[in-house]
């Protein structure tokens, strides 16, 4: 069982971890998770509150990032996890430059994406929404659909609506008005490669939130997908960037920068309240 050592109530402990009986000079905030999430949880924090009070910041692994890892492949740096983020979404980018690394982003590649299907490789088509076809003629023109399945893209928004109504899987939804071959070929291999699930079980409100409004409103799923892509801003710039050397170094600077102490092997087990803040019990799962 985790001894008085492994014990860090949030509001009576001191540098090293130990629990004292006298409340502290200033309070003590924990952070449970060192990825991206929780490290910009613990700037955050320390930014505002300066030197009014203690920041922890407790990760399980015996590394920092949470999902972003960074390992070596023949002397390489290869992303184990997520190797870009979207470039138009400011978030990301804007950490990224925060932590001094703006001059480190760069495009992940310079080729479009493409699917391989019917023993040859297709180009993505333009005008979609996580593979939810926006324009018949662009998906045509890849050659990565049958005539059958243009024809009912083409033709969905003349079918009767189905609006949406509560939530239901993307798969279902989307071979139900536009059949099976764009959910194989186009929203599986997309929603699979964002999502690491199958689109027969994932929510359509969850993954392709843009499109509810539209579905509400009209219950044509094309019509949707043609409204969002209409609205999307026109930019030269990549959709994607990436941080030289790898996602991961994002954790790793960020740790070092966060200005919170980080400790590493240190599993929160347990949150427990207590009559100055809380309690973490901190030690191995198996106890």
């Amino acid at each position: 069982m985790p001894t008085a050592a492994n014990r860090y109530p949030s509001a009576i402990c001191d540098p090293v971890g130990m629990e004292r009986d006298e409340p502290p000079s200033r309070p003590h905030v924990a952070v449970v998770g060192g990825g991206v999430a929780g490290l910009t949880a613990a700037r955050e924090l320390t930014g505002r509150a300066g030197d009014r009070i203690d920041v922890t910041v407790f990760e399980g692994s015996s590394v920092v990032g949470g999902k972003l890892r960074v390992s070596e492949v023949a002397g390489v740096p290869v992303d184990e996890g997520a190797e870009s983020m979207l470039a138009r979404r400011p978030e990301g980018v804007e950490l990224a430059k925060s932590l001094g690394l703006g001059d480190d982003l760069a495009a992940p590649g310079t080729t479009r994406a493409a699917v391989w299907a019917g023993g040859a490789l297709h180009s993505m088509p333009s005008g979609h929404v996580m593979g939810v076809p926006a324009d018949a003629a662009a998906v045509a023109a890849t050659g990565l659909l049958s005539a059958e399945s243009v024809a009912r893209i083409e033709g969905e928004d003349r079918m009767p609506p189905a609006p949406l109504d509560g939530d239901v899987a993307v798969g279902p939804y989307v071979a139900a008005r536009l059949g099976g071959e764009v959910v194989d070929r186009l929203v599986e291999p997309l929603l699979g490669g964002v999502y690491a699930g199958r689109a027969d079980v994932l929510s359509l409100r969850a993954t392709l939130p843009q499109l509810v409004p539209g579905l509400r409103e009209t219950g044509s799923l094309v019509g949707a997908a043609r409204a969002v892509t209409a609205r999307a801003p026109v930019s030269a710039g990549p959709v994607f960037t990436s941080v030289r050397g790898g996602m991961g170094r994002l954790g790793a600077v960020l740790a070092e920068r966060c200005g919170a102490r980080v400790r590493t092997s240190a599993m929160v087990r347990e949150l427990r309240r207590t009559p100055s803040g809380w309690a973490l019990t901190v030690g191995p799962a198996r106890a």
